[in-house]
């Protein structure tokens, strides 16, 4: 039996469609007019109808189906059928409502459909019809829609496969506050060409924008600001048309929360032009051009944007909460401009490895549950040259930024809190004249590694970071290449390639880099192991004031060693400029500390050559005889042989007959004595001894050298003979008061020598 009942034209529409309805069939009309005041008395009839419904089949319904306020307990079914006015079901109770057709026959025409305050117990299907039209909501109304659906409620779903929505102006479908209890679904080929809204509705199924095409006159394409929806929202490529969604418009999420998954699958999306598409009661945006505008959503499940999607605008989601985390594919492009903008938002994870990005990605003061990756990434034109700004952001696990390239901006991460590692191996970083990777002030518990392939065009900081693990930088290429850039880019006026004042790398830091341009900047850092090859690492302009380590360890942990050779150091520190007594001192302390004093002594007297340049000229002469004599206290033995080879040259010229004949004695009774005896006076007797039997005390040319010499001895020998005064007499009064003031000077030195050496232990 045929599913269909013909229409008989020379007989009334009602009773044959009721006898069609009683039979369980369509009544097919095989394109006649139909009157659609009769259609309204058949929904009208009341017992006469048949729980299968009133069911038309290929009809041109003429005038306008008005069943405003009606309650109709059956289905209404409309299959293959132009409508010539809209249908206007305001405030009626339905149980069902069909109408569809085969976009693929030819196009079937409903002129609008005003549904406002409806309920409907079962399905709203429109799918494959082509609905054009503007109807104002209320005489006289302003805002005009193709489809009124404000307020309407649904036991089903709303159903509009494949569907046309096709205003010349106006909203498309204007849905504010419906409420379904299924699902919305706009998939293969539904397209529409004004803003589709669903404002502040509530969906306890899914929507879906499978395969669905979106455009907007006026830049606004889909607006679900404020709205529940229990399932998930898809925006994927369609199995059945093989097409992807487009959608080219706005896209108003404000506030809106998903219960599943928001998921887009090789999707294009445009956002309209710069100032296009905001509602007036839209606030201020921090980007010109946005895409999505979904401040404050809600995810319950994850955020997914995967495959080849392109987005051509930014992603908006400041204060979001995306509880299964985001996953980002594809490209995002929003040249000059914020590209995705998660400020604030609290995250499950980031997922955005290989992904193209074009303008900047917002994190600031985002807290994120999971790791952040973003592995392989490209990132250009971002804004005020910032790739990355995750200023204060809150990471739960790892930051990877393995392989990024980025250009024209840096990746900021001031103020960071980081529970895994910071991974940034491999990166390429090009920002001359400011920032690359900042880590300013920021926490990380694990290791921070710039090593591999790393390149740095500009500067990396690391200010008073603290990093739990290692800082690991073999490999690395670091650069700083000034630029004039409007606005200024970082103050750097030491032009260094890396600054890390005051950082804390609390498991060692493992150099093995190349600075290709620029200095480095250590100042008041502190590590544990500093794993480095002296020879290579320091560029001449290192700033090592204050930079503390306990250790020397080897940059090739299988094979190499640690360079503790007191000498290499010496020659380390000695290329660094500008001269910086700390980095001596603590070089000297952690030698001493590892048991070579004599190694720790040398660089102390290395330090102390290297400051003399710096002193006044008679400061550098008083330094130098410091310096050869004992060292500058290092070496306080060099006095005790100077003193010794004083004595003995005084000793050996006392036993020089031509000098001796220089030297007199006197006893009490003014006898003059020579070192061979008396000399009496002319008529007198010679007086027996050579000293007199004791008159004066002998020569001793040993203990005359020590009495002369040394200070504070006095064993009376310099005080019993003198130089006569004649002859060569003054000139070894000249020698030795010459060995007396040398004699003090030495021992001065050698007591200073040991006050110093005291000091310091």
């Amino acid at each position: 039996m045929s599913p269909f009942l013909p229409l008989r034209p020379d007989q009334d529409l009602v009773p044959q469609l009721l006898a069609a309805s009683r039979a369980g069939r369509s009544l097919t009309c095989a394109g006649a007019d139909v009157n659609a005041a009769d259609l309204r008395s058949a929904c009208l009839a009341g017992e006469g109808l048949d729980p299968y419904g009133l069911r038309l089949d290929r009809a041109r319904i003429v005038g306008p189906l008005d069943l405003r306020a009606c309650e109709v307990a059956v289905p209404l079914a409309f299959t293959s059928c132009d409508f010539t006015e809209p249908i206007d079901v305001r405030g009626a109770h339905l149980h069902d409502l069909s109408i569809t057709a085969d976009p693929t026959l030819r196009p079937y025409v409903l002129p609008g459909m005003l549904a406002t305050g409806c309920r409907i117990d079962r399905d709203l299907d429109v799918s494959g019809m082509v609905i054009t039209g503007e109807l104002a909501a209320r005489p006289g109304g302003s805002t005009r829609a193709s489809v009124w659906l404000i307020e309407a409620e649904l036991g089903g779903s709303i159903v509009a496969r494949g569907t046309h929505v096709l205003p010349s102006t106006g909203f498309a479908i204007n849905a504010d506050r419906v409420r379904v209890d299924g699902a919305i679904l706009l998939p293969d080929g539904f397209r529409a060409t004004g803003e589709v809204r669903f404002g502040a509705a509530r969906v306890n199924g899914s929507l879906d924008l499978i395969g669905a095409q979106l455009t907007s006159g006026d830049g606004r394409a889909l607006n679900l600001a404020s709205a529940s929806i229990g399932g998930s929202v898809f925006v994927l490529d369609s199995a059945k048309t093989k097409e992807p969604s487009r959608i080219r418009g706005r896209i108003d999420m404000n506030h809106t929360a998903i219960g599943g998954t928001f998921f887009m699958r090789n999707a294009q999306l445009t956002a309209p032009p710069s100032g296009v598409g905001a509602h007036p009661y839209n606030i201020a945006t921090p980007m010109s051009r946005p895409l999505l505008f979904a401040s404050q959503l809600s995810v319950r499940g994850a955020m997914r944007i995967e495959g080849d999607t392109v987005v051509r605008g930014g992603l908006l989601l400041t204060g979001a909460r995306l509880e299964g985390g985001l996953r980002v594919e594809g490209s995002v492009w929003n040249p000059g401009d914020i590209a995705v903008d998660l400020a604030q938002a609290g995250i499950g994870g980031i997922e955005a490895a290989d992904v193209s990005i074009e303008g900047t990605v917002k994190l600031d003061n985002a807290q994120v549950d999971g790791p952040v990756r973003f592995d392989g990434a490209s990132f250009t034109t971002p804004r005020q040259r910032r790739c990355i700004s995750a200023v204060g952001i809150r990471i739960q696990g790892d930051l990877r930024l393995a392989g990024v390239n980025a250009v024209g901006g840096g990746l900021n991460f001031r103020g960071a809190s980081v529970g895994g590692v910071v991974d940034a191996a491999d990166a390429y970083i090009s920002n001359p004249g400011d920032k690359t990777l900042s880590l300013h002030m920021a926490e990380v518990s694990g290791n921070v590694r710039i090593c591999g392939k790393f390149r740095s065009i500009g500067l990396v900081v690391l200010n008073r970071a603290v990093v739990g693990g290692r800082l690991r930088a073999d490999g690395a290429v670091l650069e700083w290449r000034p630029a004039g850039l409007e606005p200024p880019g970082e103050p750097n006026p030491r032009g260094v390639a890396l600054e890390a004042l005051a950082a804390d790398v609390r498991s060692g830091l493992l150099l093995g880099w190349t600075i290709k341009a620029g200095g480095i900047d250590l100042t008041d850092a502190t590590t544990t192991a500093l794993a480095d090859r002296p020879e290579s690492d320091w560029p001449v302009t290192s700033y090592l004031g204050g930079f503390r380590y306990d250790r020397f360890a080897p940059v090739d942990w299988e094979s190499g060693r640690a360079v503790w050779d007191a000498d290499e150091r010496i020659a380390w520190l000695a290329r660094m400029r500008p001269f910086d007594p700390r980095a001596w001192q603590h070089l000297a302390t952690v030698l001493r500390t590892a048991g070579d004093r004599d190694g720790a002594d040398a660089v102390e007297i290395a330090a102390l050559r290297q400051a003399r340049a710096g002193r006044p000229r008679r400061a550098r002469a008083i330094d130098r005889l410091q310096d050869t004599t004992v060292r500058y206290g290092f070496r306080p033995q060099r006095a005790i042989y100077l003193l010794i080879l004083l004595i003995a040259a005084v000793t050996l010229s006392l036993y020089l007959p031509a000098v001796r004949d220089q030297l007199r004695a006197t006893d009490d009774n003014a006898v003059v004595f020579s070192p061979d005896g008396a000399r009496p006076l002319p008529g007198e007797a010679p007086r027996p001894g050579t000293c007199g039997d004791g008159k004066v005390r002998c020569l001793s040319p040993l203990f005359y050298a020590i009495d002369t010499v040394v200070p504070l001895i006095d064993l009376h020998q310099r005080s019993t003979w003198y130089p006569v005064g004649e002859g060569h007499g003054p000139w070894l009064e000249w020698w030795l008061n010459l060995c007396t003031i040398l004699g003090w000077v030495t021992s001065t030195v050698f007591a200073f020598s040991f006050t110093r050496l005291g000091s310091r232990t």
